[in-house]
């Protein structure tokens, strides 16, 4: 027995020292400020006394708390506890009555998330008059029925969190004493049936969150909640809201209803009233992802709330969001709008739409527009005329054809026009004058285009052109000439076959970046880019070249980089690229390179990055291109960006051992210097021969003259 005593003594011992506050964890962050991380209990820490009993400086201490446990003794420092003022408990507490809470009077902040908490015994926050908020989300807490009592009233509780409990029903009664709450999360619950209305007290509250759920009904349980600002019911299995359930909606400012089940808009969803809001409010309305086909005309009732609105002095400015996307909407009708004052966004997105026509006066204010995702195959003047504001439009995923004439003659402040994924073969005009003088954006990829015309005095202000995933085969029918302002143009994963100096209709005085990658160029002649002088990017990477011409890159006296990876050049020679002065990143990976002559970059005068990854480079040349970099020969750096072939590096950079030459396929070189060979002693051959006669014929001339001598002597 005695050493079972004994034991129990080192056991608590042992557990006793485990359980302390480390002063490397002890951090003074001002005066009388302090950040604690414990470790099991909270025990063995010192503060200066005047943070005890001070009234000079208020008293922060922000304890941490990891591996808790609820084990208390004679060694508690209770005048510590009493200074916390917030708390953190991190362990498993799976049945707790948190009676160390009865001890931290000062607290105002707390936090006990995700410890397993299944149920909470008593009254522990009884004591806590100061505590502002609370947070018990990611516990398994079924029960909250008296839960929250406090000695005083009214508390000082203005945030608490339940979410991601197990919360089924809510009592009328559990939050009475909370009339000071402003924020309430019960989200992520299983909490279907609201009819005891037990936010009926909660006249303060600004924020529910009740997203998340399995509510069918509100039955009225909002309507007390005068000053309530955001509604989150997100994700619930509600089918319909009655009239006396919209008693406060005209005051919110955000209306989250999306993801239920909702078939029917009542115009009431759209209409708010001024008098609750301060200005420059954005109200959001959230309808997503419910099964609405069809959004109805608004009533007289909420356009002369409008008008009347809009002709009072005290009108303040109230700006409008409205989500109406994963519907199956069908059907606008004309005045759908008409009670929403300053609707600034409407996401129509991934419905049925087959016609977007609408009472454009209704639509002046927007600025962003999303009608990706419908059936529309053709737009209407009649709609855009007044949305002179607008400046996102979202037309992807449609069945468009083309751009009917005078469709955006007003819209002069487009950022971004995404028209990608419909069928427009060919375009003879975009019929947008002038984007936003920020610049424009159009993005027209993904549409089996062949042709596009942007003719002078139209796409005034375009800064980028998206042209990738098309059917371009001749670029000459790109004709972006007159586009003084274009400085990105993406042509990639086309059909182009060949460059020649004719081929791109571009503007020369603008364009900085242009994107090929991706073709089946197998062919680029020479002064092809002469006529882009600005050009700082070129990438032809992903096509099917095998060479280079001469003069191919004329004219490019600007271009910082350049992209020819994942080609079939075998054999570059750097005089190829002479003309590119101020080229600083050159990337020739994945060609199966066997040659790179760098002859011609020694006098280059700026560092030239060549990325030569995945190419069959030997050791020896690479050791010498690097060494050559080092000792300052030449400012040429290969480097690899992923890793390369074979299994021996230099600097890191992998390449081919010097001995594998012989593996190397070099018989077109060898070839070529077999015909050098056999055409040299060709030429050998002749002059022996012709110097053979040459000297018969000296000989034959010098015999003559002797002859003729020895006779002139003889008659003498």
């Amino acid at each position: 027995m005695i050493q079972v005593y004994k034991l129990l003594i080192i056991f608590s011992s042992v557990t006793l020292s485990s359980c302390y506050c480390p002063t490397d964890r002890i951090h003074n962050i001002g005066q009388c400020a302090y950040r604690i991380h414990c470790f099991g209990n909270i025990r063995g820490i010192s503060l200066p006394n005047e943070c005890y009993e001070s009234t000079n400086y208020p008293v922060t201490v922000d304890v941490t708390v990891t591996d808790a446990i609820e084990r208390f003794d004679d060694h508690l420092d209770l005048d510590f506890l009493n200074i916390i003022t917030s708390l953190k408990v991190l362990g498993r507490w799976q049945h707790t009555k948190l009676a160390i809470l009865m001890y931290t009077t000062r607290l105002r902040h707390l936090q006990l998330a995700n410890i397993g908490i299944e149920e909470i015994s008593g009254t522990p926050f009884y004591y806590l008059a100061r505590l502002e908020t609370l947070d018990l989300s990611y516990n398994s807490l079924t029960d909250i029925a008296e839960l929250f009592q406090f000695q005083i009233h009214p508390n000082k509780l203005r945030k608490l969190s339940l979410a991601n409990n197990a919360i089924k029903d809510i009592p009328s009664e559990a939050f009475d004493e909370l009339s000071s709450l402003a924020e309430l999360d019960l989200s992520y619950n299983i909490i279907s049936d609201l009819s005891e209305e037990p936010f009926y007290n909660l006249t303060k509250l600004e924020i529910l969150r009740l997203n998340n759920n399995r509510i069918k009904d509100l039955n009225g349980a909002v309507n007390s909640l005068q000053n309530l600002k955001h509604l989150y019911l997100r994700g619930n299995q509600i089918q319909n809201i009655d009239e006396e359930s919209l008693n406060i909606i005209q005051h919110l400012e955000t209306f989250d209803v999306s993801w239920n089940e909702l078939e029917k808009i009542k115009p009431i969803m759209f209409s708010r009233h001024w008098d609750h809001f301060t200005n420059h409010s954005i109200c959001k309305i959230i309808l997503t992802g419910n099964h609405i086909i069809n959004v109805p005309n608004a009533t007289s009732q909420e356009i002369s709330s409008r008008f009347a609105r809009t002709m009072n002095k005290h009108n303040v400015n109230i700006l409008t969001e409205l989500d109406l996307s994963s519907n199956s909407i069908t059907n606008i009708e004309y005045s759908a709008f008409q009670s929403l004052i300053q609707l600034i966004s409407l996401n129509l997105s991934k419905n049925k739409v087959i016609d977007f026509v609408v009472n454009a006066n209704d639509l002046a204010d927007l600025k962003f527009l999303n009608l990706s995702g419908n059936y529309i195959t053709q737009l209407y003047y009649e709609s855009f005329s007044a949305m002179t504001k607008l400046q996102n439009l979202d037309l992807s995923y449609n069945r468009l054809e083309f751009i009917p004439d005078m469709t955006f003659n007003n819209n002069n402040n487009l950022k971004l026009v995404n028209m990608t994924y419909n069928e427009i073969e060919k375009l003879d005009s975009i019929h947008i004058t002038m984007f936003h003088p920020e610049g424009g954006v159009l993005d027209l990829s993904n549409n089996g285009l062949s042709k596009i015309n942007i003719p002078y005095g139209e796409g005034l202000r375009l800064v980028t052109l998206f042209l990738h995933s098309n059917n371009i085969s001749d670029p000459s029918l790109v004709d972006l000439s007159h586009q003084t302002d274009l400085r990105t143009v993406d042509m990639s994963d086309n059909l182009i076959w060949e460059l020649d100096d004719s081929s791109l209709r571009l503007p020369g005085s603008s364009l900085v970046y242009l994107d090929l990658t991706c073709n089946k160029i197998h062919w680029i002649g020479p002064a092809t880019f002469k006529r882009l002088p600005h050009l700082k990017t070129l990438r032809l990477g992903h096509n099917l070249l095998t060479k280079l011409e001469y003069g191919s890159f004329e004219g490019l006296h600007d271009l910082l980089n350049l992209d020819l990876s994942y080609n079939r050049i075998v054999f570059l020679d750097s005089k190829l690229l002479m003309d590119l002065k101020f080229l600083r990143v050159l990337s020739v990976r994945s060609n199966d390179m066997t040659v790179l002559d760098m002859t011609s970059w020694y006098s280059h005068k700026f560092d030239l990055t060549v990325n030569i990854d995945n190419n069959n480079l030997t050791c020896e040349w690479l050791q010498k291109a690097l060494n050559d970099f080092n000792n300052g020969y030449t400012r040429v750096r290969p480097t690899v960006l992923l890793g390369g072939k074979g299994k021996n590096t230099v600097e890191g950079i992998p390449c081919l051992p010097s001995e594998s030459e012989s593996l190397i396929d070099r018989s077109q070189y060898i070839l070529a210097d077999e015909r050098l060979l056999v055409t040299s002693q060709k030429i050998l051959e002749a002059v022996r021969e012709q110097n053979y006669y040459f000297r018969n014929f000296i000989l034959r001339v010098m015999q003559k003259e002797e002859d003729k001598a020895r006779k002139v002597e003889k008659a003498n």
